[in-house]
């Protein structure tokens, strides 16, 4: 069962690389930063999801910079179509990272605790979970990436500069 688990973990991760590939490449932007990620911290608990195309791992909600939004409002925007959750603010960026696609792949990371609503219960079309956990016991099928940014968030590092 743990060899399944493991393998699923694996293809998980790269069906989500694959779904960021595709968003690179079909946004050709100028804008350096295209992805926006968000920390929800709710005490010492992050919220993660799940998506369809990706069932055996957990992420941080988030997703493509649109045309004409900024990085924060991305971020904001994606908490909110993942989560049902509306960011009424953020708290402060952990930092930027480049992707797989070089310079012009940038992934802005974002946190914030100041929120309101609740989390939507019934699964959309793009992610099948959400769920809260510890920030000191996070799940073992996280993305080893979002691992590192939620580490970063609670070890109070702010405006890291990075490989994702």
């Amino acid at each position: 069962m743990h060899l399944i688990r493991r393998f699923g973990t694996w293809l998980s991760l790269t069906l989500i690389w694959l779904a960021s590939a595709s968003r690179y490449w079909l946004t050709l932007s100028t804008e350096r930063i295209r992805g926006a990620r968000i920390i929800i911290i709710d005490d010492r608990r992050v919220l993660l999801v799940s998506h369809w195309y990706a069932p055996w791992a957990w992420t941080l909600p988030g997703g493509g910079v649109n045309k004409n939004e900024s990085p924060e409002e991305a971020a904001m925007r994606e908490a909110f179509e993942e989560t049902g959750l509306k960011v009424r603010s953020l708290g402060g960026e952990i930092g930027q990272y480049q992707g797989t696609w070089g310079r012009h792949d940038l992934i802005a990371v974002y946190w914030t605790g100041d929120f309101e609503g609740s989390l939507a219960l019934k699964p959309n079309l793009e992610i099948m979970a959400r769920s809260w956990f510890d920030i000191d016991n996070l799940p073992e099928e996280i993305s080893p990436a979002n691992r590192r940014r939620i580490e970063a968030y609670r070890d109070g590092k702010r405006e890291e500069r990075g490989k994702w």
